[in-house]
């Protein structure tokens, strides 16, 4: 006994067109079969001829049906997509492109960081402190007097990467105090201090001012410099505490922004350690 199993199909209107043709075609064939049988009753079909004939009719199947299964035990399999799953597929695909395009724009941005660290060491107008002094405010008065935009990214960009080459050369810097300012120019100092020259003794300070920051801008470099931190010192050496605080701010992070992709890359780092 033939058993066939219903196939989902492609888009209505194409697989209603050809389960049509093909209906009409098997139908026919069947027509055909019965007039030969008619008036050639003597004729005999023997069961190797009976499969035959079902072989020969096998390929047409598949857009009627997902399997089929002679006498004897042969199955054919026919492998079809539905329509919801190639949207899925799609989906899927779009997902992936997205999330490249936007990786490489965080390549981009930490590239543009290191090249700026990479340039001479020469400071102009004052002292490593003085300058990093400057920094702060500029960064402050920035974020008070210009709105979002491109430029505005380029320009913090620019003064975070000044903070990392001269933050290393200010041996007085108050970390402790820095990471919990109310302001958001000392907080990138501090954070870029640490993103240059790790230190394990501030990582639980720094991790609480990552998950609480409330600047993106900041908050990005915040994760960069808790990965600095972590690198340096060995995952194996961060404490439980301090992990399970920065997987509880990781929900509060936006899933497809930069932050999460890097905090994702950190709690892995992390994770892969503890297995």
């Amino acid at each position: 006994m033939m058993i066939m199993r219903r196939s989902a199909g492609a888009p209505v209107s194409t697989a209603r067109r050809r389960r049509l043709v093909v209906a009409s075609v098997i139908s026919i064939a069947a027509v055909g079969i019965g007039v030969f049988h008619a008036f050639m009753p003597d004729a005999k079909i023997d069961g190797i001829t009976v499969v035959l004939a079902a072989i020969a009719v096998v390929p047409w199947l598949g857009d009627l049906f997902e399997s089929i299964e002679l006498p004897g035990g042969t199955k054919f399999q026919y492998l079809k997509q539905s329509l919801d799953e190639t949207k899925q597929l799609t989906k899927e695909a779009r997902q992936a492109a997205g999330d490249a395009a936007r990786q490489a724009d965080d390549a981009a941005r930490q590239a543009r960081v290191a090249l700026v660290t990479s340039g001479s060491e020469n400071i102009a107008g004052g002292s490593p402190a003085e300058k990093v002094a400057e920094l702060t405010h500029a960064f402050t008065e920035l974020r008070r007097t210009e709105p979002s935009s491109p430029g505005r990214t380029y320009r913090q960009e620019q003064i975070f990467a000044e903070l990392v080459r001269l933050t290393p050369q200010v041996a007085d810097m108050n970390l402790q105090a820095a990471l919990p300012s109310n302001d958001g120019g000392t907080r990138l100092t501090a954070y870029a201090r640490l993103y240059a020259k790790p230190e394990a003794q501030y990582l639980k300070a720094l991790v609480e001012a990552a998950v609480t920051e409330d600047m993106n801008f900041n908050q990005y470099w915040a994760i960069h410099a808790v990965g600095a931190v972590v690198d340096a010192i060995g995952p194996g050496k961060v404490d439980v505490a301090t992990v399970r605080r920065l997987r509880r701010g990781f929900s509060q992070v936006p899933e497809d922004s930069g932050r999460a992709r890097t905090l994702r890359g950190v709690l892995a780092r992390l994770d892969y350690d503890a297995a």
